[in-house]
């Protein structure tokens, strides 16, 4: 629920943007989400393992290891935001050029990204935090702190670009400002309710503690990354059509994120509960998790495909108050075309995360990459010869690789579940 609080969270922004300022700098925002996510996705990934790790500590109940790997976790962080951060406003002229950003909306794309990158520790502190609240089973606490975050976002939004007339920097920065908030709020609440979250400066640090962190956040943050990278291609094969292609992917890509949110919440959600389970050695409940799951997952993917191509012009006027004859028949044809592969997309949630709870890391990265490939094959071939709907396809394409990579190695893994199961209860 709190992912998909915060892709609402960035829906938001983009509305606010569209409705205020127009659609050259929804544009201009859009332009820069694949350069945000690649940079961003890989600390949230990192943050992710850092919370798996705690789910199987915590289900073992060894809650003296739960507050030294916190503590341990906290100060990795800590380091990877500020060379992130560096890096990213050192290069980010560079990184938009590279991408091909058109002239006419680059800089308000430069604008935005810049305020977006210096609040990469902010970002990273409260994915951590929230992170490590959800391993324990407290998933409602960042959830109400992120909505207070969205309700001072969309005032400072209003407050930013109408009063003060600061465009797309206005918008970056009450993105940033109520990202804060949110961090701190949970910040302030762990340190006053969780004992086992009060920061601990860790006394005798090994290196081989920090590399067991590493062994599994980095792998979830290069998948992460990995995949973004695809979508970097995809965004520069997408520069090349113009600001009304830019403006169209942007909206479309929003709404499919958004509708994203609920399968992949679900799939993270299952990934904390086979941690937890795997950690005390529960598991049969971790084969019914996966079943019912997925169940619930397909069900939500049929729905949401047949609303989203049903109301596709009203999410197009959502963002943009009055969108060109052009914008709403890019937009129509991305939503045909992408939306109908959702039922895969929802597997391919299930067995990512049942993989990563069960610490089966290598795995997901290969898919990420076999999507990597599939991306690259849309920006650079299917682009030169079908244009917009070139970028359309790579979506699909992607997902179809990740979930063949993975369907081959799953099956051995459930089998391996069940032997467990057997040894576990050698009379049922």
């Amino acid at each position: 629920m709190s992912g998909l609080l915060q892709q609402f969270y960035n829906l938001a922004d983009l509305m606010i943007v569209g409705q205020l300022l127009g659609q050259q700098a929804v544009a201009a925002i859009g332009s820069t989400g694949s350069l945000v996510g690649f940079v961003l996705g890989f600390s949230q990934g990192i943050t992710t393992g850092m919370g798996l790790i705690i789910a199987r500590l915590f289900g073992s109940r060894d809650l003296k290891a739960v507050q030294r790997q916190f503590s341990i976790s906290c100060l990795i962080c800590a380091v990877i935001a500020f060379v992130l951060t560096l890096l990213s406003m050192v290069f980010v002229g560079n990184m938009l050029v590279a991408l091909g950003t058109p002239s006419s909306i680059y800089s308000n794309a430069r604008n935005y990204i810049l305020v977006i990158f210096a609040g990469i520790p902010i970002s990273m502190a409260f994915n951590l935090f929230a992170n490590m609240l959800r391993s324990i089973g407290n998933s409602r606490t960042p959830l109400i702190f992120l909505t207070i975050a969205v309700i001072v976002n969309i005032i400072l939004n209003f407050i930013f670009i109408l009063a003060f007339g600061l465009g797309t920097s206005g918008s970056a920065l009450a993105t940033v400002i109520s990202q804060l908030v949110a961090a701190v709020s949970c910040g302030i609440y762990m340190m006053r309710n969780d004992v086992v979250f009060h920061f601990k400066k860790p006394i005798k640090l090994k290196l081989t503690e920090v590399g067991k962190q590493l062994a599994v956040g980095i792998p979830m943050g290069l998948q992460f990354s990995i995949i973004a990278v695809g979508a970097l291609l995809v965004q520069r094969a997408l520069n090349s059509l113009g600001t009304n292609a830019i403006a169209s992917s942007s909206v479309a890509s929003k709404v499919d994120q958004v509708a994203m949110l609920p399968m992949s919440a679900l799939g993270a959600a299952l990934g904390t509960y086979i941690a937890q389970n795997y950690g005390s050695l529960q598991y049969k409940r971790i084969l019914v998790g996966i079943k019912q799951t997925s169940w619930i997952s397909l069900g939500i993917g049929a729905f949401l495909a047949i609303s989203i191509i049903t109301f596709s012009d009203m999410l197009t006027y959502l963002f943009i108050s009055a969108p060109s004859k052009s914008l709403l028949e890019l937009n129509s044809l991305y939503f045909r075309v992408v939306t109908p592969w959702y039922i895969l997309l929802s597997v391919l949630f299930i067995l990512r995360f049942t993989l990563q709870g069960l610490n089966y890391n290598l795995l997901p990265m290969i898919a990420g990459v076999v999507e990597l490939i599939m991306r690259m094959i849309a920006a650079l071939i299917f682009v030169n010869y079908w244009g917009y709907f070139g970028i359309c396809l790579a979506e699909p394409l992607a997902w179809g690789g990740g979930l063949c990579t993975m369907l081959f190695w799953f099956p051995s893994v459930i089998r391996q579940i069940k032997h467990l199961v057997k040894v576990e209860s050698p009379g049922s």
